[in-house]
């Protein structure tokens, strides 16, 4: 993906995972720290302010490597292939 722009434009990019977020038994979305707790010590594990920041659509710096793992754990919450390109958000 190319994208070009002009300086004097203003622009945010930012990581959004809300839309593959799981939800418990009851429909609601799982809290952070449950998450987290599942996520703690596999290779797709991120701290717990990342996850918050990325649900929140807030994640706007960081490690690379971070994009790429909560791309995975949005594969495996949707059943369906996430790519980094399709959590990262340019406004």
């Amino acid at each position: 993906m190319s994208v070009c722009l002009l300086e004097s434009q203003s622009v945010r990019v930012y990581l959004d995972i809300s839309p593959y977020w799981p939800k418990d038994a009851e429909g609601e979305p799982r809290s952070v720290n449950s998450i987290y707790e599942e996520i703690r010590g596999t290779p797709e594990e991120v701290g717990r302010n990342t996850l918050r920041l990325a649900l929140e659509g807030n994640l706007d710096r960081g490690y690379f490597s971070n994009q790429v793992k909560l791309a995975r754990l949005c594969s495996k919450w949707s059943g369906q292939n996430i790519t980094p390109d399709d959590i990262l958000k340019i406004e």
